[in-house]
């Protein structure tokens, strides 16, 4: 039997991170084949599609990836569903749930209590079917630089390294693109060295933030929001939505821990904490909920085709100016 695995569990945060991993298990147990990858989402309704692509093998043998993004979004009765599915391992079927949600209060990462009632979960566990990375920190940020250095066949000195992950944005595609540009910079040599640290163009959860911070001061943020949209800019425009719709939420919600005097689910730098929590308390509860609601709304109209992404950037946008600026905020009192 192969050593593939029968299906897979990915617990992390971070959807970059997730892609990769899913990248590397195709590397790892892909057997030199060529999949074909169907995507679903585990909070919209599932099609009959989906049951298709899980039970029904494809008639020429091609095998066939089923990855289910936000799969912690399934109530009980999905995951029942699953069951005969995963009962039994299939060659040319391959299950991949994400589960993305974030870290509990406690900073912990765990599958929803529905999953892990269910039968088929111990056994992801017992063999090894169970990925789970607490997205970009501190501590696993140099494993991340150093990943990215032998795919691109660079080197990096441990100095550089520790100090790269200090400079790097704390989310994958963020920090992804800033090693891009270090990798070009580095040229046939691919030597990189502490000179190069200065391309790094912005600092850890800086971005989404200031934008934020400068729709609440009254201030124009088109050069932070191009500077947010150059930051994120990978192979497609939806790639490019969901990216900052996930650093929207992350920074929504650190802003509602601060607000609430909690300690924050994901890391944030000590030079910023006072800031983040003046602007968490300026903002209050009100419109800090609003907030979730407007990426929700972007979400929904581009995934249900009833908006391109680029037209839900421009609702999303004016929904802050209109939900966060200086007058709205004045007249809310």
């Amino acid at each position: 039997m192969s050593d593939r695995p029968g299906f897979s569990f990915l617990l992390c945060p971070d959807p970059e991170l997730i892609r990769l991993e899913v990248e590397a298990l195709m590397e790892r147990h892909g057997q030199d084949r060529t999949w074909v990858r169907r995507v679903y989402w585990g909070d919209d309704e599932l099609p009959g599609a989906f049951w298709q692509d899980l039970f029904i093998p494809d008639l020429m043998g091609t095998p066939r990836l089923v990855v289910v993004r936000r799969a912690h979004k399934f109530l009980v009765d999905t995951w029942t569903k699953l069951t005969s599915s995963l009962s039994s391992f299939n060659a040319q079927i391959w299950p991949v749930f994400c589960l993305e949600a974030a870290p509990d209060k406690k900073g912990q990462l765990k599958p929803p209590a529905v999953l892990s009632k269910q039968k088929f979960w111990p056994v992801a566990e017992k063999r090894g079917w169970v990925w789970i990375s607490p997205g970009l920190t501190p501590r696993t940020m140099p494993d991340f630089v150093n990943n990215f250095a032998r795919r691109r066949e660079l080197t990096i000195s441990p100095p550089v390294t520790r100090a790269l992950a200090e400079a790097l944005p704390q989310d994958a595609i963020g920090a992804s693109n800033e090693l891009e540009k270090i990798a070009l910079a580095a040229g046939d040599a691919g030597k990189v060295a502490m000179e190069h640290l200065r391309l790094v163009s912005h600092q850890a959860d800086m971005d989404v933030f200031e934008f934020i911070s400068t729709v609440m001061e009254g201030q124009s943020p088109e050069r932070v929001w191009q500077k947010v949209f150059d930051n994120r800019l990978v192979s497609s425009s939806d790639s490019i939505f969901f990216s900052f719709l996930a650093l929207m939420i992350r920074e929504a919600r650190i802003l509602w821990e601060l607000g609430q005097g909690e300690k924050t689910s994901a890391w944030v730098h000590h030079s910023v904490v006072q800031r983040k929590t003046g602007l968490a308390k300026r903002l209050g509860t009100s419109h800090l909920a609003q907030i979730w609601s407007l990426v929700l709304e972007a979400e929904f109209g581009v995934k249900t085709g009833q908006r391109t992404p680029e037209q839900a950037f421009e609702a999303i946008v004016g929904g802050l100016y209109a939900l966060l600026s200086p007058k709205t905020a004045q007249a809310s009192r």
